[in-house]
């Protein structure tokens, strides 16, 4: 066990570093930014929202793409970067043990960040859609849109948002460890020697989890409304949890059809 965890250390440490501080300034740049600073998302965002829908939007500086027939504005805050830092991180740190080489390791440094972008701009133009026209087909249906309700317009964006980037982040981790499981031939941590490999498809939800409500609670962001807080806990768990269990049955059902290719 030293032993593997020795040579991953001294073959990928600076690509971990560097990986790190690329993230903490991504972070540190969002929590910055405006929409004039986030174009370099936001307009491809856009774009492929419009590409979908034929929806058209219109720039306004320090605002965002805005649609007035909707009363929709794709701001800052629906950029999509924080789940671009959450993807990055799960490519990144939950594939690297299964890379061999300093080189192709910082490769898929590069990779990681260049393909969680791109997959970020395909999902959250899904989300912008499915947040444009589910509360109009709700409310057609008769279903409450009040703000005291249990079902309130916040609580029903936190539902969409949570069920797609999370529903996606299980996707993309699936393809990955399925393309991984193909083409790797050694990794540094022995899958024999190590039990803790048997729960990698928790990993999804641990950085899930850790950036969208432990960053949170580090800086303390949960005083400000506590209450509003455990609210927002409760609904992504409850959104989580489920779907997280259904990923599971899938991966063992899944398991056996791709041994069976593989002659394993």
């Amino acid at each position: 066990m030293p032993r593997h965890h020795n040579s991953f250390l001294k073959t990928h440490g600076i690509t971990c570093l560097a990986g790190l501080f690329l993230l903490l300034v991504i972070k540190f740049y969002y929590s910055q930014a405006d929409s004039d600073g986030l174009l370099w998302i936001l307009s491809p965002t856009a774009w492929w929202v419009r590409t979908l829908s034929g929806i058209p939007f219109e720039y306004l500086p320090h605002i965002g793409y805005v649609n007035h027939d909707f009363r929709f504005v794709i701001a800052a805050s629906c950029s999509g970067v924080q789940f671009w830092i959450i993807a990055a991180s799960l490519l990144l740190f939950a594939f690297l043990p299964k890379i061999r080489t300093r080189k192709r390791g910082l490769v898929w440094l590069a990779a990681s960040f260049l393909c969680a972008y791109g997959f970020t701009v395909l999902v959250n133009g899904f989300r912008i859609l499915l947040s444009l026209y589910l509360p109009l087909y709700l409310l057609e249906a008769g279903i409450p849109d009040s703000p005291s309700g249990w079902l309130s317009p916040e609580r029903l964006h936190t539902i969409i948002g949570v069920f797609v980037y999370f529903g996606s982040l299980l996707v993309l981790f699936f393809i990955t460890e399925s393309w991984f499981s193909r083409h790797e031939d050694n990794c540094f941590v022995s899958i024999s020697e190590l039990l803790l490999w048997q729960l990698r498809w928790l990993l999804p939800a641990f950085w899930y989890l850790a950036v969208v409500l432990g960053l949170p609670l580090l800086n303390r962001a949960y005083q400000k409304d506590s209450q509003a807080f455990m609210e927002y806990t409760l609904t992504i768990l409850l959104v989580c949890l489920p779907m997280l269990l259904l990923f599971r049955l899938f991966q063992k059902l899944a398991a056996p059809k791709k041994h069976s290719r593989t002659g394993i």
